[in-house]
């Protein structure tokens, strides 16, 4: 359901009010304001704290999350990735069996429950990095549609193929790829992949 307002008065040439419809779209809200003053209130109103209802983070359009996150400030990537990609970087990297080794079922399963509550759970330095590691793995996992959509997966198999063949003209087709991406996409794919974790978890990134 959206909330939307709308000015539904207009002035003709000598000062005069009109009418002027308006069509707000199934599931919205329709405010009818009595002058242009209460009107322009209510837009300051509303653009103060635009409601966006929340419904989770895992299994949750990328897009979505990074626009509703916005109210925690800016920021590129989802919380829960960039706090496991933080952590991984700073105490696991050189851990045996990451990716691979899985954390605590139990502790993975109640740090999903707190991000998709609205909460941002820390971690410290007596978190399993295994646990930390398999919460981002799910998360990525949940995603509708993996960092690589569906309808570009060929296109970067085939230019995987280049790459072995001519690599000066598969990096230049790798970067036309990678500006085709959804920005929300680009945005995360490049955030892991500047904190050396691609190669650990290529599987979650193209979903196969």
């Amino acid at each position: 359901m959206g909330l939307s307002c709308f000015k539904s008065w207009k002035y003709d040439s000598t000062g005069n009010k009109g009418n002027r419809d308006v069509l707000a779209s199934p599931g919205s809200y329709f405010f009818l304001s009595n002058s242009a003053g209460q009107g322009d209130e209510w837009l300051k109103s509303l653009n103060k704290g635009v409601w966006i209802p929340f419904t989770g983070v895992f299994g949750q359009r990328l897009e979505e999350t990074v626009l509703y996150e916005r109210r925690y400030g800016v920021r590129l990537v989802p919380l829960v990735v960039e706090q496991c990609v933080t952590f991984i970087r700073e105490c696991g990297l050189h851990e045996v069996g990451l990716f691979r080794q899985p954390g605590r079922t139990s502790l993975v399963k109640e740090l999903q429950e707190a991000f998709d509550s609205g909460e941002r759970p820390s971690f410290d330095s007596s978190t399993d990095v295994h646990t930390v590691a398999s919460l981002l793995k799910l998360y990525l996992r949940q995603l509708p549609e993996p960092l690589v959509p569906y309808s570009h997966y060929q296109d970067f198999l085939l230019c995987g193929q280049k790459l072995i063949s001519d690599r000066t003209v598969g990096l230049e087709e790798l970067r036309n790829l990678l500006h085709e991406l959804p920005v929300a996409n680009f945005n995360l794919l490049n955030f892991i992949c500047q904190y050396d974790l691609s190669d650990f978890i290529s599987f979650d990134i193209f979903g196969f």
